[in-house]
């Protein structure tokens, strides 16, 4: 029997019949376009009965029940009567071979995942106020099923990267295989688009590209705000996101050479007097620019008679270093405020990760693997039109993993 059991913090609220959200996710799925495509090619080949949709079914079934392999997909379904009747099986099951050869074929055709993906977002949008209007960009690393330390490495196209620790943040990490890119709705906390690179590759290319196939795919995207952690940090993303008449909330990079120079800024944004000490923001204006004052102590400057002295209070105009002044001030509270919904792209990464088998595979190559980051999306994106359907929606923030 389907059953689904909700983790997070505290008490969650609960769900009511789980089976039938169950089927509504896979309803929410339905490809037509895709199966059609796919029934091109079904000359005789598997075994009567065996249709796209059933297969289809199945295959989302194993990221939506987090079952990690093909092989414990079947034994899912031989042990389970609810489940088969459900994908649309009888009593007998497909080869692991079918089911394989099935998934290599939809590696083909990721257009029309992303096409069912495409009407899932907007199918959210119409039922989530606001969606698109603050968003979150990050990457996580999804390890190949290759071992790297062998002399002939099975995925060529997996490279290294490393992540601070998880434990020790001022320490590396390595991993081997590739970054899933992903743009979040930061409210709603659900994916708007996203897509998959070598490890190797910087984040900090990946920003305009996100905003691009995020606009070309929906004409309501229009964001006000843009979130994004200190990896993403440059002129050039800065430029892009004002360009589309948005705000970056972005960390400032440290200087290069870790020094402060007069007439250039300290890391978080605040500028240096004529004494090279960080002056201290005081508030904003519309009309004026952010205000900031010279610290009372500390400034060799500050009370010096002559040419070279400190003002007391100066106005700083956002347009003159829109990356490191920018018209929301990193020491005001609204800029605090919007910077903590970066998170809401981490709980996502940590949800399908440990709820939709995001980490949970054995496959290598680029393909492949962004087939399997494109699917966990697509069944978040399923999970979280099941609850608006369900008159849930208070759900859609909660990791909900079905299991046995």
């Amino acid at each position: 029997m389907v059953t689904v059991n909700s983790t997070g913090r505290g008490s969650s609220p609960q769900t009511t019949s789980p089976f039938r959200e169950f089927k509504n996710m896979l309803d929410s799925a339905d490809a037509p376009d895709l199966l059609d495509r796919l029934d091109e090619y079904r000359h005789g080949v598997g075994r009567r009965g065996y249709s796209n949709k059933t297969l289809w079914r199945a295959y989302l079934a194993s990221f939506i029940l987090n079952l990690p392999s093909t092989n414990e997909l079947i034994r899912r379904l031989q042990e389970d009567s609810s489940l088969r009747e459900v994908c649309g099986f009888g009593d007998s099951l497909p080869h692991r071979t079918t089911f394989n050869r099935f998934i290599n074929r939809l590696a083909d055709h990721q257009d029309l995942i992303e096409d069912a993906l495409l009407h899932l977002t907007d199918d959210l949008k119409a039922g989530l106020p606001g969606l698109g209007e603050v968003v979150a960009v990050d990457s996580t690393v999804v390890e190949t099923y290759s071992n790297p330390n062998k002399k002939h490495v099975s995925d060529a196209q997996a490279s290294w990267t490393a992540k601070p620790s998880e434990k020790n943040s001022d320490e590396l990490e390595w991993y081997f295989g590739y970054k899933f890119h992903l743009m979040v709705d930061a409210r709603h906390g659900v994916p708007i688009t996203g897509f998959t690179t070598t490890a190797s590759k910087n984040d900090t290319q990946f920003l305009s590209p996100l905003m691009d196939k995020a606009k070309g795919l929906h004409e309501w995207f229009r964001p006000n705000f843009v979130v994004a952690d200190k990896g993403y940090d440059s002129a050039a993303n800065h430029r892009k996101v004002m360009k589309r008449d948005a705000l970056a909330i972005i960390p400032a990079r440290k200087p290069s050479d870790g020094n402060v120079r007069e007439g250039i800024y300290l890391e978080d944004g605040t500028p240096t007097c004529m004494g090279m000490v960080g002056m201290e923001y005081v508030k904003s204006d519309p009309k004026r620019g952010h205000l900031f004052r010279c610290r009372p102590q500390g400034c060799r400057l500050k009370y010096r008679k002559g040419v070279r002295y400190c003002k007391d209070l100066e106005w700083f105009e956002p347009s003159d270093n829109p990356r490191l002044l920018g018209p929301i001030h990193r020491g005001s509270k609204q800029w605090k405020g919007l910077y903590r919904l970066r998170q809401s792209v981490e709980r996502v990464f940590k949800s399908a990760k440990q709820s939709l088998r995001l980490e949970g595979h054995y496959i290598r190559g680029l393909r492949k693997i962004a087939l399997h980051a494109l699917m966990s999306v697509l069944v978040f994106q399923v999970t979280a039109l099941a609850r608006l359907r369900l008159g849930q929606p208070e759900l859609l923030r909660w990791m909900v993993r079905p299991v046995a």
